[in-house]
């Protein structure tokens, strides 16, 4: 029996690409395979992406849909397609092809030598100056913090085996970043790199608040490194603490010079300010990081579904 691939493709309010998009996995994936699925999962479009999709899946049985019930975001919406996958070995990609889907033959290849990951790793990227800037901060700041080995700037585009894919839907977590669930697991794992594209038309649905969201979920889930550095942080004020304090308290007794100041001159109200706000904004640093981690652990007790399905086109029931 031949090996059958997946493809999932999760898209929000991608109208203007999803001809396009269609058209050219489509051919990628049948230059190395003919038994394939290509499965589209709408995250809740306010456009006529589900429209175009459904018109197309009329023409293609390979075209597989899933509407979601709402927009649950990107992450959730590729774990919709991967519990609907029946590949041996399933390739992920966003519709607006920023990735190229002409590396899915020579990631199928790694596969079959025996590799369970095969992720792309970005080399380059196109776009502005700003958003390149902040990708390049966020990934070494996540390669510093977090307790994963990974390669700098990955992203969700690569394939993965069926065990792999198995052994994720397993997880019970909310607040997922597939990328380091991805290298977590572990087994044989590899990458291909490549430079990223612009979009093919329209504007990206990740605004610089879900990029943020998507990069706190990344740190907090997999380091505990931030509360380290509270710590750490806290302690090392506290010995400086002392150290002024002792200070202090000696100049007072002794009464004795520092830079041309004595201090019976000074009621030592820029000190006593400087202080005040130095700890103020380390204390509400301190509570804003630890309120991240609060707030992921509510997100998880609370145990909800990562998704609801509210149609399936093409699947066999």
């Amino acid at each position: 029996m031949s090996v059958k691939i997946s493809v999932v493709i999760p898209c929000f309010n991608e109208s203007e690409n999803i001809n396009k998009t269609f058209s050219r996995i489509f051919e990628c994936v049948s230059k190395f395979s003919n038994n394939f699925e290509l499965i589209f999962v709408d995250d809740g479009s306010s456009d006529d992406s589900f429209s175009k999709l459904y018109l197309l899946s009329k023409q293609n049985k390979n075209l597989k849909i899933i509407k979601l019930s709402k927009n649950f975001g990107h992450q959730n919406a590729i774990f919709a397609g991967l519990e609907n996958s029946s590949g041996d070995c399933i390739f992920t990609i966003d519709a607006d092809l920023q990735d190229p889907p002409e590396l899915f033959e020579e990631m199928y290849e790694k596969w079959k030598k025996g590799f369970h990951v095969v992720y792309g790793i970005r080399k380059k990227r196109e776009g502005n100056f700003f958003k390149k800037l902040l990708y390049s901060i966020y990934h070494k700041i996540f390669k510093l913090l977090s307790n994963l080995d990974n390669e700098h700037d990955l992203g969700d585009f690569g394939l993965i085996d069926k065990k792999i894919k198995n052994h994720l839907i397993d997880l019970k977590e909310k607040n997922i970043y597939f990328r380091g669930l991805r290298n977590w697991i572990g087994f044989k794992q590899t990458g291909i790199e490549y430079k990223r594209y612009n979009r093919l038309d329209g504007k990206s649905k990740y605004s610089l608040l879900k990029l943020y969201n998507l990069a706190l979920n990344g740190i907090t889930n997999f380091s505990s490194k931030p509360l380290t550095l509270i710590f750490l942080s806290g302690l090392i004020i506290f010995i400086l603490s002392i150290f002024l304090i002792v200070f202090y308290l000696l100049q007072k007794i002794y009464n004795f010079e520092f830079l041309g100041v004595f201090p019976d001159q000074v009621p030592g109200f820029y000190t006593l300010v400087i202080i005040l706000i130095l700890f103020g904004s380390f204390n509400l640093m301190c509570m804003g990081i630890m309120g991240e981690y609060i707030g992921r652990l509510y997100e998880e007790v609370k145990s909800r579904p990562k998704f609801y399905v509210d149609e399936k086109i093409n699947f066999d029931e």
